[in-house]
């Protein structure tokens, strides 16, 4: 995805938002993103394929991969998932077109938008921030950009995804765990 493409503001608590505003710097921010159409989808074998041809990819993406496609991120969540992240508008286009592909019988789609929040850390400390929290090797040579991954930050169980190299962080997580996870994460970022 393009930077600045889920810039809204999801509806955090107002402490929530302040905590995050007053922790961000220059060196590392965290904010909280709109959280888009996100479904989750299951199929394999000719599934899979009708799948990629209908988000316009040559195939989906390989483990721990991230791929752009015509409705937004494709990330790789285990053999036979993927996520796919979208502009909210787009959600019931998204479910259609992708029920359609799926076919009967041959995997599922689920619209999981309501179960992920989304919270974007970024700039140049974020690798630090992240690393004192989460026991990923998330040093540039391990971690690239357009690489995702399940781990914990905390004690939380996160879905992180690297969109670019500033770098920027994308973090999935259920919303009734966001709370605890800002304070982790705030906590971890350095002062201003």
């Amino acid at each position: 995805g393009e930077p600045g493409a889920m810039d809204e503001i999801i509806p955090f608590a107002p402490a929530l938002v302040r905590r995050m505003a007053e922790a961000s710097s220059d060196h590392a921010r965290l904010v909280g993103c709109s959280v888009a159409g996100v479904v989750s989808v299951r199929a394999a074998g000719t599934a899979a394929e009708r799948v990629s041809r209908t988000v316009g990819v040559y195939s989906l993406p390989s483990p721990n991969a991230v791929v752009a496609t015509s409705f937004g991120d494709c990330l790789w969540v285990r053999p036979d998932e993927w996520l796919l992240v979208g502009a909210s508008t787009a959600r019931q286009d998204m479910l259609d077109a992708l029920d359609a592909a799926v076919g009967r019988d041959e995997g599922a789609v689920i619209d999981v938008s309501a179960s992920r929040i989304i919270l974007e850390l970024s700039g140049p400390a974020s690798r630090d921030v992240l690393a004192s929290c989460c026991p990923l090797d998330l040093h540039p040579r391990a971690f690239l950009a357009g690489r995702c991954a399940q781990s914990v930050v905390g004690k939380v169980p996160v879905l992180l995804h690297l969109a670019d190299d500033t770098p920027r962080w994308r973090i999935y997580v259920r919303p009734s765990l966001a709370a605890y996870l800002v304070a982790w994460l705030t906590d971890a970022m350095p002062a201003a």
